[in-house]
């Protein structure tokens, strides 16, 4: 049928329509691309001790966690400075928690 193919242009044209809709939504783009925010209770996420809140890893469960270290300052973290979720090189699809923390943690170079 005419008209049905996706074209490059046509392709094109809405994904810059639904970046446009979603910053007037007020949604970053990274979340659309993202996904949802992992759950504590993921099986991959619990297996490697991810908690949103880093201040609650437990200290005698993760004597390895120091307390300077978060979600944002992870070398796997793939937010933007100052934003509250990114995504991350371990849970593909997920957004984790800024201030989260997980055994996956690596520190960021620079």
């Amino acid at each position: 049928m005419p008209g049905t193919r996706m074209t490059r242009r046509k392709l094109l044209r809405s994904t810059i329509a639904a970046g446009g809709t979603a910053a007037l939504a007020g949604i970053p783009i990274t979340l659309l691309a993202q996904g949802e925010e992992l759950d504590e209770a993921n099986a991959q996420a619990a297996a490697l001790g991810y908690k949103q809140d880093a201040t609650t890893v437990d200290a005698q469960q993760y004597p390895q966690r120091s307390e300077d270290q978060f979600c944002n300052n992870c070398q796997l973290f793939q937010g933007a400075e100052g934003e509250d979720l990114g995504g991350c090189g371990i849970f593909p699809g997920k957004m984790v928690n800024a201030n989260g923390w997980c055994t996956a943690w690596v520190r960021k170079a620079g």
